[in-house]
């Protein structure tokens, strides 16, 4: 059970309508594809134009507060399936552009995906970043089966998204790359240094405003703070508060019945629980079902035999206890020290225990 900026991505559309829209123009030609072929531009799942292709021609026209990624997407019958609608798959042949003040004219002899791109100064950026990628994707293609190598390519992808923000900084590329990254706790230390390097006019618009306010709420629950105090009830009723805590090492793990990949990290909990039982090591597991999910809670509690304290307001994923901890993911856990400061964020199995081993006092020591 994941989410990616719910709620910025869902204001979105209503922040950049303070801005002042501009008009903009997809062009060009692909191949000779005849009627009743359609292309279709699409943002965050939604379609905003289309336009029929004649001999391979076509012009998409709109307007836009911000430049803005988009999809364009190839249907050769006309009809975008409905499986591409409101969602971020793409069809066999499609194209990623930015939707831009400066008319962009695509040309390709046969496929739209082998379009060359002439536009302004933020299509130039991200054509440039788009063939970085590809060469990178190309340079490790010989490793695509080692699960290693996979992570690894990953790992290089981020790190060369994090040098273009760092080498463009006016680009609204770099801004659409902090945008469309998963923001929660664990990526504060990493986002907040990125958006403070963006220039003052990028700065300067309702989306990246939104962004700013964000990153200043994950100060709460980001490394090194305060744990936020907590107090919810067990099925049985009683009140149990982070603070209740303070001089034990604390393991606050949010969950839920719902969630199946939830068991896969959160099964080992129960032996780190006696491994460390004699360490000052707490378990405090909070649930985000919700009204209607509360028999499966319970049942999850006793199946799993989860450890520690069970609690939950049963608000759902978008309770109070989510919104304050800022639980963008499912599982999701934070290690807090006696003293209720964030130690670690999202760490699991191996991971986990290895933290554990290193934070935790040994045996007989207080």
């Amino acid at each position: 059970m994941k989410t990616t900026l719910f709620w910025l991505l869902l204001m979105l559309p209503l922040l950049a309508a303070a801005q002042q829209p501009f008009p903009y123009v997809i062009s060009g030609r692909i191949g000779q594809v005849p009627a009743p072929a359609k292309i279709y531009v699409r943002h965050n799942g939604q379609v905003l134009d289309s336009a029929a292709l004649h001999n391979g021609y076509f012009t998409l026209r709109g307007s836009s507060q911000i430049p803005k990624q988009g999809d364009l997407l190839l249907a050769l019958d006309g009809k975008l399936a409905r499986p591409y609608i409101g969602t971020d798959y793409v069809t066999a042949d499609y194209l990623k552009v930015f939707i831009e003040p400066t008319p962009v004219v695509l040309t390709s002899p046969d496929l739209l995906w082998h379009a060359t791109r002439k536009g302004g100064p933020v299509n130039k950026d991200f054509a440039w970043l788009l063939e970085q990628r590809q060469a990178l994707g190309k340079q490790m293609s010989t490793f695509f089966l080692e699960p290693e190598e996979g992570r690894r390519q990953s790992r290089q992808s981020k790190l060369l998204d994090i040098k273009f923000i760092k080498d463009n900084p006016s680009s609204w590329v770099s801004l659409d790359l902090l945008l469309s990254q998963r923001l929660g706790p664990a990526q504060y230390d990493e986002a907040a240094p990125l958006y403070a390097l963006l220039s003052t006019s990028l700065k300067n618009n309702e989306p990246s405003r939104a962004y700013a306010q964000l990153l200043e709420g994950l100060k709460a629950v980001a490394l090194g703070a305060t744990a936020p105090d907590l107090t919810l009830p067990t099925p049985a009723g009683k009140l149990v508060a982070v603070q209740d805590h303070r001089d034990h090492y604390l393991l606050v793990e949010f969950w839920s019945s719902q969630c199946r990949e939830c068991w896969r990290e959160l099964a080992p909990t129960e032996e780190l629980a006696r491994k460390y039982a004699n360490r000052r090591f707490a378990v405090l597991g909070i649930s985000l079902d919700d009204p209607l999910h509360r028999k499966q809670w319970l049942r999850a509690i006793e199946e799993h035999n989860l450890p520690g304290a069970q609690v939950s307001d049963l608000q759902g994923p978008m309770g109070s206890a989510a919104r304050l901890y800022h639980v963008n993911r499912l599982p999701q856990n934070f290690l807090l020290d006696p003293a209720g400061r964030i130690l670690v964020v999202n760490l699991y199995g191996d991971a986990l225990d290895a933290a554990l081993a290193k934070y935790l006092p040994p045996f007989g020591v207080k």
